[in-house]
C-alpha cells in the first residue's frame, strides 16, 4: 500500500487550514483582484522571507518584495532576488520555478492570469520593459516557456508602437498595465484580454496614470496619478470590456490627503482598495491602509510598511459521480455534464453507447464522445437498459436528424435488439464496428476526426494516440486527453489500438493514411501511450512521442503531464482533474468522456490506498493555483474516501474543498 505520502499531504493541508482559520480576524475585507469571498485576508510583504497575516509572520523560501495569490489562495507568486519567478505553497514550502533567472534581466509585478493557469510579469532588459507570461507550473524540471502578451491597438483599430510596459495586474481574465507612450512620453493605463489578441487587442483606459489594479468584475480600473503637490493619489475609471469600442470613462479621484498612496490592490469582493501609505512627496511609506471603492472609509490595516495583497478564500470542489453500478455511474456523469435541452439550450449533440460487460470495442469511445459533444453510456449486450433509454431521451431531447447515437462494436457487442430499440426512439443511429477491436478502433477514430467537411473522410486527425488493446488502463487515460486543447483551440485527437507490442494491419494502415494526408513539412504527431504501444510503434519504425511509465499509474500521470501542460505546443493547463480506479474499466471509460468535456486529465488510482502515482501528487500541488475542481468516478469501493479528502488537500487553498455527490448540470 502506498498511502503514506497522500496521508502526509492530507495532514499538512489540515494544519494549513487550521493555521489560516486562526488568523482569519486580520481584516474585514477580501483577497487579490480575482473575484472571491469577502472574508479573504490581507497579507503584507516587505522584501524579507516573511509574509505577514494577522500580525504574525510566516516564513517562505525566498525574499518576497511583492506577492500575488492564486485565485483560491493556495499558492503565492513572487520574484526571487535573482530574478526568477517563483510560486510557493500557502504557509511556505513546495517552491517551484515558473521562469528561471536570466542574466541582465530584471523581473517584477507577477500576477496570476487566465484563471490561475499562468503568471504574467514585467521583464526589463536595459531600458526596455515588456510584459511576459509563462505557465504557472512546469513539471519534472522541464524548460518553462515564456512569451510576450501585449498587443496595443489604438482608435480605429490602428496598431500602437510598443513603448515600456510595466506593472501588470490581472483579475483572472483581463490584464491592466502601465504603458509609456513612445510619442508623448505619457504614462498610460491600458487593458487587454489575457492573450492580447482577441478581436480587438488592448485598449487605453487612462492617458495619465501608473500602477493599475483591476476590480474583480473587470468594470473598474484603479490607478495612481500625481497631484499638483507631488503626492500620489488613487483614481478610478470605469471600463466596459463588453463594448467593442471601449470608450474612455471619466476618471474620479478617490484619495485627497497629503500622502502617497502606492501599490494599490482591489479586494476580491471589489468593495475596498488596499495600499501602502506614506507621508508624501516620495518619502518612505509608513503603514498599510485601505479605502472603500468610492474613496470613503479609510482604515489602517497594518502599522508597518509593506506591499499588500489579498489572499483569496475561494473554495475548490471535489465531486463524486457514482451510481449503484457501472451503468448508473455513467448516467450520473452524463447528468452532471449535460442539462436537459431547453428552448435556449440544445443539450448534447450525440450519445456514445457501449456494452457494459467488456472493454474491447469501447476504448476509443471517450475521445468520440468528447468530439461529438455527448456522454458515453453503457448498456447490456442483449437489450437497451430502461434507465439508459431514459437518459438518451433526456440528454438529446426532441428528436432531430442531427441528434446521433453511436453504437460501438458489431452485433456480438451490442445486439440488433439494442440498435433497433435506439432507432425506434427516432434518433439517427450509427454503428461503428470492424472485424476485431483494432478495426473497430479505426472506425471510431475516423468518426472522431470527421468534421463533416465534404471531401474529408476522417483520416486526418490533429493527433493520434496509440495504446494497447489487450488491456484497458492506457487507452482510457489517452481517451480523456485526445481532444484537449492544442495551443488555444481544441484538437481533433483519436485513440487507436496496438495488439500488445505489435501493430495490427488495420492500425498500421490508418497511420499510413494519416501520414499521406499531412501537408508538406508537417507530420501529425503520434503518441505511444504505455509501454506496449511504444514498443509496437518502435518495432514498426513509426516516429512517435513515447508516453510510457513504469506502470498504469505512472502512464496516466505522464499523459496528464504531456497534454495538460499550459504551453502553446502542448495543451491546455489543467483547471479540472478526474480520478478513477486503475483495476477496472467502466468508470474510467465514462469518466474519460466526462473529463474530455471538462478539458482535464483522468488519473488512475489504486483502489486500496486511493492514490495516483507519486509524481501525480507533486503535479497536482504544482498546478493547485489553477485546479479548482476534481471529479471521482465510481463508489467508495472503486475509489476510497481518502482520495476525495487527499485530493482536496492537494488542490485547495485555505478555504478547503467542498465535497459533492452526483450534482445535476
Amino acid at each position: 500500500m502506498r498511502s503514506s505520502h497522500l496521508r502526509k499531504s492530507l495532514a499538512a493541508s489540515a494544519i494549513l487550514a487550521t493555521s489560516v482559520a486562526s488568523a482569519a480576524g486580520f481584516l474585514q475585507s477580501a483577497a487579490a483582484s480575482t473575484a472571491g469571498a469577502s472574508n479573504s485576508p490581507l497579507t503584507v510583504t516587505d522584501g524579507t522571507r516573511n509574509v505577514v497575516l494577522n500580525g504574525h509572520a510566516v516564513q517562505y523560501a525566498g525574499n518576497i518584495d511583492r506577492g500575488s495569490w492564486a485565485p483560491d489562495g493556495s499558492r503565492i507568486a513572487y520574484v526571487r532576488a535573482d530574478g526568477a519567478v517563483i510560486t510557493e505553497r500557502a504557509g511556505g514550502g513546495g517552491a517551484v520555478v515558473v521562469v528561471p533567472a536570466k542574466a541582465g534581466v530584471v523581473r517584477s509585478h507577477p500576477t496570476w492570469a487566465e484563471r490561475g493557469t499562468a503568471i504574467v510579469f514585467a521583464e526589463r532588459t536595459g531600458t526596455s520593459s515588456k510584459l511576459m507570461q509563462a505557465p504557472a507550473f512546469t513539471a519534472d524540471g522541464g524548460t518553462p516557456q515564456e512569451s510576450e502578451v501585449v498587443s496595443l491597438v489604438g482608435a480605429g483599430g490602428t496598431a500602437v508602437a510598443a513603448g515600456t510596459e510595466v506593472a501588470p495586474d490581472s483579475n483572472g481574465s483581463l490584464i491592466a498595465f502601465q504603458h509609456q507612450d513612445a510619442g508623448t512620453g505619457h504614462q498610460q493605463i491600458w487593458v487587454q484580454d489575457y492573450y492580447g489578441r482577441g478581436s480587438d487587442g488592448s485598449h487605453l483606459a487612462a492617458d495619465d496614470g501608473t500602477d493599475p489594479t483591476l476590480s474583480p468584475d473587470g468594470k473598474t480600473v484603479a490607478f495612481l496619478r500625481t497631484d499638483s503637490a507631488g503626492n500620489k493619489q488613487i483614481w478610478s475609471v470605469p471600463y466596459d470590456a463588453t463594448d467593442y469600442n471601449h470608450p474612455l470613462g471619466t476618471a474620479v479621484q478617490l484619495t485627497h490627503d497629503a500622502h502617497d498612496h502606492v501599490n494599490p490592490t482591489f479586494s476580491p469582493d471589489g468593495t475596498r482598495i488596499a495600499y501602502e501609505n506614506g507621508p508624501g512627496n516620495g518619502a518612505a511609506p509608513t503603514d498599510v491602509q485601505s479605502i472603500a471603492k468610492d474613496g470613503s472609509g479609510q482604515h489602517q490595516e497594518w502599522s508597518h510598511p509593506g506591499v499588500p495583497a489579498y489572499q483569496g478564500q475561494n473554495q475548490d470542489s471535489v465531486t463524486r459521480l457514482a451510481g449503484a453500478d457501472r451503468i448508473g455511474t455513467a448516467i450520473a456523469a452524463s447528468q452532471a455534464m449535460f442539462k436537459s435541452p431547453a428552448a435556449n439550450d440544445d443539450g448534447a449533440n450525440a450519445v456514445v453507447l457501449s456494452r457494459s460487460d467488456q472493454f474491447a470495442d469501447a476504448l476509443g469511445g471517450s475521445a468520440l464522445a468528447t468530439a461529438k459533444y455527448g456522454p458515453l453510456l453503457l448498456t447490456p449486450t442483449d437489450h437497451l437498459d430502461p434507465a439508459v433509454k431514459a437518459e438518451i431521451a433526456r440528454v438529446l431531447g426532441p428528436v432531430r436528424a442531427d441528434k446521433t447515437v453511436y453504437v460501438l462494436g458489431g452485433e456480438q457487442a451490442l445486439s440488433p435488439a439494442v440498435f433497433n430499440a435506439v432507432k425506434a426512439m427516432g434518433y439517427t443511429v450509427t454503428r461503428l464496428a470492424g472485424a476485431d477491436r483494432y478495426e473497430t478502433s479505426v472506425a471510431i477514430a475516423r468518426q472522431t476526426a470527421d468534421r463533416g467537411v465534404p471531401g474529408e473522410n476522417g483520416a486526418h486527425p490533429e493527433r493520434v494516440l496509440v495504446a494497447t488493446g489487450d488491456n484497458f488502463p492506457d487507452a482510457l487515460s489517452a481517451g480523456a486527453a485526445a481532444n484537449t486543447f492544442n495551443g488555444n483551440t481544441p484538437a481533433a485527437g483519436v485513440v487507436i489500438l496496438s495488439d500488445d507490442k505489435k501493430l495490427p494491419p488495420s492500425t498500421a494502415a490508418y497511420l499510413a493514411e494519416v501520414k499521406s494526408h499531412d501537408a508538406p513539412g508537417y507530420t501529425t504527431p503520434v503518441y505511444g501511450v504505455g509501454g506496449q504501444a511504444d514498443t509496437a510503434l518502435t518495432n514498426a519504425g513509426i516516429k512517435h512521442i513515447p508516453v510510457a511509465g513504469s506502470d498504469r499509474y505512472q502512464t496516466s500521470y505522464l499523459v496528464a503531464k504531456t497534454f495538460f501542460n499550459g504551453t502553446e505546443d502542448g495543451g491546455a493547463p489543467p483547471t479540472r482533474v478526474g480520478f478513477a480506479t486503475a483495476l477496472n474499466w467502466p468508470d474510467a471509460l465514462s469518466g474519460g468522456a466526462f473529463m474530455g468535456h471538462q478539458r482535464g486529465p483522468l488519473l488512475l488510482v489504486d483502489p486500496v490506498g486511493g492514490e495516483p502515482a507519486k509524481d501525480a501528487e507533486s503535479w497536482l500541488l504544482g498546478w493547485s493555483g489553477s485546479i479548482s475542481g476534481a471529479y471521482v468516478f465510481g463508489g467508495t469501493k472503486a475509489v476510497p474516501p481518502i482520495t476525495v479528502e487527499g485530493v482536496g488537500g492537494l488542490i485547495a487553498g485555505p478555504a478547503g474543498a467542498d465535497t459533492v455527490t452526483n450534482p445535476k448540470a
